[in-house]
């Protein structure tokens, strides 16, 4: 955002809570200081429920904090293997090799009567992905593909190598790909297969890559510690390792968060140049989160502070931080003053805790 009369500001009345430098250059210790409050004795957590599917065991898992929620078997007439499992509203499979067939599910187990069968083109293929559009999956050769949201219509994007599992990450429109044996990396491609991160884990075999889209935070199952799962930020720091009762004798390659469930979400309305008004949704409760500004989206890193090493979707082009304010009851909004040089702009909220959170990016209009 510009930094002169064309600034986002806030508009007093409407965030008289505010104790904020709506107009100051953003820097990584900018931020460090201005998200300082509120940000000792959070413990990491498992956000939300992690789905998992076990063919050795023919089994779907569901775990969340250290423990089994729940736990179902296959749909009749399909068949063993459904790695490929992608989690909205309901759960679809389809087999892991061509011709092998899976299903729909609830998201309690319950078989609601599709069935999608593997389409020729790949090889047998280790997990599921999706961006709430099209399908993603990786085959034993490491080819990384896209589907139809019915399993059909498989295009070839690009190779990570070899057999593993992934995530779709929608802040930057990326897949995350772990592999299962050479490699100890979780490694962040573009959809077109441009390297953009990756960091070890310490271990090969990072199966059941997933995303959850809560708190942003990545989950593996090591498969050298069967029933062993560990949870990472995007910039490669471990958070937590859990061996989780029950889990030992299940051969977990494939895993999902459900795609949009409790995403911290960011939108804008309103005319620009004007009064803009900024929402947000699923932040976490009683904290402070920045509102921060750049004229491109990208992959910018946090060095210093409370948030050192959260990865931002947005560039470098006029970043700043215009304001800081509470996240209130998780759910919120504020109106400002946006001037001709912020239109266009994007717009994404960071929320203090451990890890810090990041919002989706929203297009100032």
């Amino acid at each position: 955002m510009p930094t002169d009369e064309s600034n986002l500001q806030p508009e007093r009345e409407t965030m008289n809570a505010n104790r904020l430098h709506p107009r100051r250059s953003f820097s990584c210790a900018v931020l460090a200081v201005a998200l300082t409050a509120g940000t000792g004795g959070v413990c990491p957590a498992q956000t939300s429920e992690y789905y998992l599917h076990s063919g050795d065991q023919d089994t779907f898992t569901v775990i969340q904090n250290g423990a089994i929620v729940r736990q179902w078997g296959l749909a009749p007439n399909t068949s063993r293997y459904q790695y490929p499992m992608v989690v909205r509203d309901t759960i679809r499979t389809t087999g892991a090799n061509v011709g092998d067939t899976g299903a729909e599910y609830s998201l309690t187990g319950t078989d609601l009567g599709a069935r999608y069968t593997h389409p020729a083109g790949t090889s047998r293929c280790w997990d599921g992905a999706t961006n709430g559009t099209h399908f993603f999956t990786i085959d034993t050769a490491g080819a990384v593909w896209q589907f139809n949201d019915d399993w059909t219509n498989p295009i070839f994007l690009f190779s990570a190598g070899g057999i593993g599992a992934l995530a779709y990450d929608p802040d930057n429109n990326s897949l995350w790909v772990g592999t299962f044996s050479g490699a100890t990396n979780l490694t962040q491609y573009s959809l077109s297969g441009n390297v953009i991160s990756s960091f070890s884990t310490g271990h090969t075999q990072n199966m059941a890559v997933a995303l959850d889209p809560a708190d942003g935070t990545l989950w593996i199952h090591d498969r050298t510690a069967q029933g062993t799962f560990e949870q990472w930020t995007r910039t490669g720091q471990r958070l937590q390792r859990i061996a989780v009762p029950g889990m030992s004798g299940q051969n977990a390659l494939s895993g999902e968060f459900r795609f949009g469930g409790g995403a911290y979400t960011c939108t804008i309305t309103g005319p620009c140049p004007g009064t803009v008004r900024i929402s947000w949704s699923n932040a976490p409760s009683s904290t402070q989160q920045g509102i921060v500004f750049a004229r491109n989206t990208g992959n910018f890193i946090i060095q210093s502070g409370p948030c050192a090493g959260t990865q931002l979707g947005l560039g470098t082009s006029q970043l700043q931080l215009v304001n800081t304010i509470g996240t209130g009851n998780g759910s919120g909004a504020v109106n400002g003053q946006a001037g001709p040089g912020a239109c266009g702009g994007f717009v994404q909220l960071v929320a203090v805790g451990t890890p810090c959170r990041t919002s989706t990016v929203a297009q100032v209009p």
